[in-house]
């Protein structure tokens, strides 16, 4: 029985490749290749699994940072290196179908759905720079593509893919219901997979504000910026609030981590609020600063006689903080 490799985000359009690939006699090899900023690992299982496709999940090395800092195509109009990425993953994909022995990798784009990465020269360039020139599938739009080495080898009947374009739903929601997509035990027809992070206007100043100030910042740094309120005190130093007592944990396990930078974390001692981590020299007016935001969004403190403590390099201090002028008025990135 030969065998695909599909990238499996555990969305709609990667789904029905998978069904498209089984039907064609295919064993399928789920691949869900986790970025700093993904989140389906759970529906990508869960629907896997209901697929009866194995699942495999890669996280991306740190060599991915150089593709968030200097995307030769280019970003979108958040900071999405959407071409780079999709060569990045291909190629991760490329060596996981040599390991496992597949003869294709697969994957549900669509031509003409996403401007960024799915016009007709993206997908070719993308099959090109990837390494998997003649290798790489996309079933719901192979017809409007040139044919693949294992469809000119007979593996892949070509008159049994399909030749979607463009962003409508109504025909890929057909297909699905053809395919018992929704006799799978994962309820209703599934949505398309959410979208990067990096493609949102309200994320992209956080992005835009680590690469300049920077910019040769690790993972350590580009996976904070997911979580908290983000407040840029001068070019060394920034302030990153918790939003919730979730992230006021995982502030605290940032802190805590052997790749973090110089850093503090502040905690309320005499009020209920967030607690603050302080990125940089944390002493005079940026504790100033940063309990000033602490109290901003605080629950009925006391600006006169709010203390925090203050905890780095392993040892921890008492202060007293004020709600300075600027923290009331600064915005959050």
């Amino acid at each position: 029985m030969p065998s695909a490799v599909v990238l499996f985000s555990g969305g709609l359009d990667s789904m029905l490749s998978i069904r498209i690939l089984q039907r064609q006699g295919f064993e399928v090899e789920a691949l869900n290749i986790r970025t700093i900023y993904s989140c389906c690992q759970a529906t990508a299982a869960q629907t896997a699994t209901a697929l009866g496709a194995r699942l495999t999940v890669i996280s991306v090395g740190n060599d991915y940072l150089e593709v968030l800092r200097n995307p030769f195509y280019g970003y979108g109009r958040g900071v999405n290196p959407c071409v780079d990425c999709r060569i990045y993953m291909c190629r991760l994909a490329g060596r996981f179908m040599e390991e496992v022995g597949a003869c294709v990798v697969a994957t549900g784009e669509i031509a003409g759905q996403r401007p960024m990465s799915q016009k007709r020269h993206q997908l070719d360039l993308i099959a090109r720079r990837s390494g998997l020139e003649g290798r790489l599938l996309r079933p719901l739009s192979a017809k409007l593509l040139a044919p693949t080495d294992p469809e000119l080898e007979g593996l892949i009947d070509r008159e049994r893919l399909y030749d979607f374009n463009g962003r409508g739903r109504r025909k890929l929601i057909e297909l699905a219901e053809k395919l018992g997509v929704g006799d799978l035990g994962v309820g209703e027809i599934p949505s398309p997979s959410t979208g990067c992070a990096l493609t949102e206007r309200s994320f992209a100043p956080r992005v835009r504000d680590l690469l300049h100030y920077h910019p040769d910042a690790g993972r350590w740094g580009f996976e904070l910026l997911s979580y908290g309120r983000h407040f840029r005190f001068d070019r060394a130093t920034k302030i990153v609030l918790g939003r919730n007592a979730n992230e006021n944990t995982t502030l605290g396990r940032f802190a805590a981590r052997d790749d973090a930078p110089e850093v503090a974390l502040l905690a309320p001692e005499n009020f209920p609020g967030p607690e603050a981590l302080v990125i940089g020299k944390a002493a005079g007016p940026v504790l100033d600063f940063a309990g000033g935001l602490m109290l901003r969004y605080a629950n009925r403190a006391d600006g006169r006689r709010a203390r925090v403590y203050v905890t780095e390099a392993g040892s921890r201090r008492t202060v007293h903080i004020r709600a300075d002028a600027k923290a009331q008025r600064v915005p959050a990135l």
